[in-house]
C-alpha cells in the first residue's frame, strides 16, 4: 500500500528546500520585520501605560496634598475668623462699657447742676421770705431786743440751708 518512492522524496526534498530558500530571501525578512516592529509598538505601548500610570500616580499624590494644603488653610483661615469675631466682640464690649461710664458719668453731673441750681432757687426763696418777713416785723412796733433776735434767727435758718 504505502511505497516510498526514492525520486518522488528526493524531488520534494528539493522544492521544500527552493520554496524554504525563496520564502527567506522575499516573505521571511518582512515577516520577522513586522514580527519585530509589532513586538516594538506593543513594548512601547506598554511603557506609554507605565509612565501614563507613574503620571496618574504622581498627580493623585499632588492633589492630595493641595487637597491638604487647602484644608488647612480653611482651617486657618476659621481660627482666624474667630480670633478676629472674639477680639470685635471684647471691642464692642469695651466700647459699650466705656460709653456707658461717660453716660453715667453725664447724668451725674446734670443731677448735680440740677441740685445745685434747685438749693440756689431755694435760697433765693428763702431769702425771699425772710426779706419779706423782716418786712412785715418791721411794720409792727418792735423794740430793739425783739428785732435782733428775729434778725439772728432768720441767718442761723439761712445758714443751716446753706
Amino acid at each position: 500500500m504505502l511505497e516510498i518512492n526514492p525520486g518522488l522524496t528526493i524531488w520534494t526534498f528539493i522544492i521544500f528546500l527552493l520554496l524554504l530558500l525563496v520564502l527567506a530571501k522575499t516573505a521571511w525578512k518582512p515577516l520577522l520585520a513586522s514580527l519585530k516592529t509589532r513586538e516594538q509598538a506593543i513594548a512601547d505601548s506598554l511603557s506609554r501605560a507605565e509612565q501614563a500610570r507613574a503620571d496618574a500616580e504622581r498627580m493623585i499624590a499632588e492633589n492630595k496634598l493641595e487637597r491638604q494644603r487647602a484644608e488647612e488653610e480653611v482651617q486657618k483661615a476659621l481660627r482666624e475668623g474667630r480670633v478676629y469675631a472674639e477680639q470685635m466682640r471684647r471691642d464692642l464690649v469695651e466700647k459699650a462699657k466705656v460709653e456707658a461710664a461717660r453716660m453715667l458719668e453725664h447724668a451725674r453731673a446734670e443731677i448735680q447742676r440740677d441740685t445745685q441750681h434747685a438749693l440756689t432757687q431755694l435760697r433765693s426763696e428763702v431769702a425771699d421770705l425772710a426779706v419779706m418777713a423782716t418786712g412785715k416785723l418791721l411794720d409792727e412796733n418792735m423794740n430793739e431786743e425783739r428785732h435782733r433776735k428775729v434778725v439772728n434767727k432768720a441767718i442761723e435758718d439761712f445758714s443751716a440751708v446753706a
